[in-house]
């Protein structure tokens, strides 16, 4: 049950990293079942992380000592791939997953998945911590890079695909962070986090329970207190919710040192000890991530000998541990990966986190057509501290925890500057580029390069500009201000008053105000964290080799007041933050708005029908089904695909009275004048809303009431102009309006049956306690 991290039995030798075997051999004879981390999770002397030889090789040793000890059980080693096997050298590095909520395409986020479980089992590990389930809330926050999207459907989604893709690498997906952690009260990672039960049943819950529907295998805590609660100590969320409601049955793992932050930061506890006492009683974790010493296991002896502890308790979630090791197949693949250590790095792995990439470009503006760019160009200026810098592409958590800047670091890395010359060079262009300003301070480089760039600016006819932000990881991105450095504001208008074109390149983890950038620019393309790949992908879409399809994976704010940071689209109109809980209505100026998206092509929605204007609750499926219609044309020359989105207003007897609600999404493509009709079957649980109490098991209302759907996220029904793109259906349920949804008691086991799992690790539980 104690999980420790690598990095406390490394010792440096010659420059080079390798294993205290001693300090192993204790921990084999103690029972620490599991180890995590990459052995460089800071720079030190331009190393970068192992290979796959290095890693398996280190495995291998430990799984060697701890199958000869006394317990003779494998341990089970995590890593954090957020974006690829980004601690593994030589694998791609994906674009992380805000990008992959841009493309709403579950088939490559199945692929991300996919590869990131391959490249990491190479290295000989079998369970991956991720995917993020949190929707993207709290626009402060630094990780929501690192989620799906703003909205619980798409997550749901596209996590489900994620999630799939991994675990058929057999390898271990281990959802996180349960639960509400990216609605942080202050904005700041770590901060603690309110939420009602309709929120969290209705917003944060549904990607925990799509995740345990396609049967993910383990699930992670969170640092946070809930609601004055820390999710360490919380009952209500790790038993009532996630056991009983959402029928989980796999291994839960704390975060990192999490249950000591009790005493440490909730201060809820005045010892460790009563840390542990106080997490193991009240809540259903079956690890715990202590990670720097085996304070765990000696506090769980005391425990015991206290009877503060039911040994029954600790058989239960050791139980769960040997059934996850069992269902990895590591009593006879300890270091598991050998057939695909070749693969790492290859062209397939390559081309899926292109395409990505590719998929994930959001063109938020388009003056006067002047993308893409044409060949051949008679002028171009690149500048900005993006411009030739794989690792902004990358973010944080590349290579790095924190990540890092520059191009040597990143074997497969496609800068944009590269990108762009390589589709230039045809022609054997040369380019003149400056950085022009820093990245964290929006300084100028210096006078000389400020020159020299007005100078380049006012001879091009066109300037493409990537700025954004540096990288970070977690709490690292508490300290930056939600707007860009002005410095970087006052650099393109200078560029600007040349006469030149700006063509503004967002590299960015979250939505940092622009102020006047965007007016500043004739184009605006958004490229999130596009991964190493990222360069030739921003390349290929300003130059039309690939024609954007990606759309805004959240609101993205022009003020930074705590409503407009706070607020999702769902809880918005054009104009205003709408919160009927609070009764508060407020003004919330919109830079963009989740789903915004443009294309070369043009696509024309028309036709939009329902097979019903009036629904009455049936026990048929059939009789409860409205089929949504929509023809989606493209009238431009050039093909093209579009992400079709579905949206649905409830009427305001529900407790939040959302403003609109994602239902479906489907990505077409439609080729040069081609036509496409589109038909989306709802029923009453998609326009419903979970109604009953956290632990009294999943039961959704459809409240009586005409109900709004439309397409497009940008569309108002009370525009005139644009009420072609809705329809309206009335919608009645005698009683209470409650419709149950399936028993908890039947979900599916997470992670699959197995035959003797129960037996042999009721055995293995008694065995390792006895030791105890």
């Amino acid at each position: 049950m104690n999980q420790i991290d690598i990095g406390s039995f490394l010792l440096d030798v010659k420059g080079a990293k390798a294993l205290n075997e001693s300090q192993v051999q204790e921990y084999a004879d103690l029972g620490v079942g599991s180890y995590l981390n990459a052995p460089f999770l800071a720079p030190q002397d331009n190393r970068v992380n192992w290979n796959t030889s290095e890693y398996r090789a280190a495995i291998g040793k430990i799984q060697s000592m701890h199958t000869s000890s006394s317990l003779k059980i494998p341990i089970l080693y995590g890593l954090d791939s957020v974006h690829g096997a980004n601690y593994v050298q030589k694998a791609v590095i994906f674009p992380h997953a805000i990008n992959a909520g841009a493309t709403f395409n579950a088939t490559l986020a199945r692929m991300m998945g996919l590869y990131t479980g391959r490249d990491t089992k190479a290295a000989g590990i079998p369970w991956v911590f991720g995917p993020m389930m949190e929707p993207a809330r709290h626009k402060h926050w630094s990780r929501i890079y690192e989620s799906f999207n703003e909205d619980p459907t798409a997550v749901s989604i596209l996590t489900s695909a994620y999630i799939e893709g991994m675990q058929s690498q057999k390898v271990a997906a281990c959802v996180k962070h349960l639960i509400a952690y990216s609605n942080p009260i202050d904005g700041n990672d770590r901060s603690n986090v309110n939420a009602s039960s309709y929120e969290l049943l209705n917003y944060y819950a549904p990607p925990f329970k799509a995740a345990v529907d396609v049967g993910v295998m383990s699930v992670m805590g969170s640092y946070i207190a809930l609601n004055g609660v820390p999710v360490a100590a919380n009952e209500l969320t790790s038993k009532a919710l996630l056991r009983h409601d959402l029928g989980f049955k796999g291994m839960l793992v704390s975060d990192y040192g999490e249950m000591y932050l009790l005493r440490r930061d909730h201060k809820v506890v005045t010892s460790d000890l009563d840390a542990v006492d106080m997490s193991l009683n009240k809540t259903s974790y079956d690890m715990s991530m202590t990670p720097w010493d085996i304070t765990f296991i000696t506090h769980g002896q005391k425990l015991l000998q206290q009877r503060r502890l039911k040994r029954a308790r600790l058989v239960e979630s050791v139980a769960r541990i040997l059934k996850l090791k069992l269902q990895l197949d590591l009593w006879n693949q300890p270091v598991p990966g050998a057939d695909v250590v070749e693969s790492v790095g290859d062209a397939a792995s390559k081309a899926a986190a292109l395409a990505a990439g590719q998929e994930s470009i959001v063109l938020l503006k388009n003056e006067e057509a002047v993308l893409p760019l044409k060949l051949p160009l008679s002028s171009l200026f690149l500048t900005g501290p993006s411009m030739d810098d794989v690792g902004y592409l990358c973010g944080g958590w590349s290579l790095y925890w924190q990540g890092t800047s520059g191009n040597g670091m990143f074997p497969n890395g496609i800068s944009i500057r590269k990108g762009i010359e390589t589709i230039l060079g045809l022609n054997g262009t040369t380019l003149p580029y400056l950085g022009g300003v820093q990245m964290e301070s929006g300084n100028i480089t210096s006078a000389d390069d400020f020159a020299k760039a007005k100078l380049f600016a006012q001879a091009a006819t066109y300037t493409i500009v990537a700025l954004g932000e540096r990288t970070y990881a977690e709490d690292g991105g508490n300290k930056d201000p939600q707007e860009l450095p002005p410095g970087f504001a006052t650099y393109v208008e200078a560029l600007a008053a040349t006469g030149t074109k700006i063509i503004l390149v967002l590299t960015e983890g979250r939505p940092r105000l622009l102020g006047r950038l965007p007016t500043l620019a004739s184009a605006v393309l958004w490229a999130g964290l596009p991964g190493e790949m990222g360069g030739q992908a921003i390349a290929d879409v300003l130059f039309g080799k690939v024609n954007p399809s990606g759309k805004l994976p959240y609101t993205y704010p022009q003020t930074d007041s705590f409503v407009n940071l706070a607020s999702p689209y769902y809880m918005r109109n054009a104009t205003h933050c709408i919160n009927k809980v609070y009764g508060n209505v407020s003004a919330c100026p919109t830079e963009y708005h989740f789903g915004d998206g443009l294309s070369y092509a043009s696509f024309e929605y028309s036709s939009v029908s329902l097979s019903s204007k009036s629904l009455s609750y049936s026990s048929s499926k059939q009789k409860n089904t409205l089929t949504v219609s929509v023809t989606i044309k493209n009238s431009a020359a050039i093909a093209g695909q579009e992400t079709v989105l579905l949206f649905m207003t409830p009427p305001p007897t529900r407790p939040t009275a959302e403003t609109k609600l994602l239902k479906r999404f489907l990505k077409i493509w439609l080729g040069p004048g081609e036509s496409r009709e589109l038909k989306f079957d709802l029923q009453p649980q998609d326009w419903g809303y979970y109604s009953n109490e956290i632990g009294a098991g999943l039961a959704t209302t459809s409240p009586s009431g005409t109900y709004t759907v439309f397409f497009k996220g940008s569309t108002d029904c009370n525009n005139q102009q644009q009420q072609q793109l809705c329809q309206t259906f009335e919608w009645s349920i005698p009683g209470s309006g409650v419709l149950p949804l399936q028993d908890p008691s039947k979900s599916p086991v997470s992670g699959g049956t197995l035959t003797h799992v129960a037996t042999m690790a009721v055995v293995a539980a008694i065995s390792a306690l006895v030791a105890w």
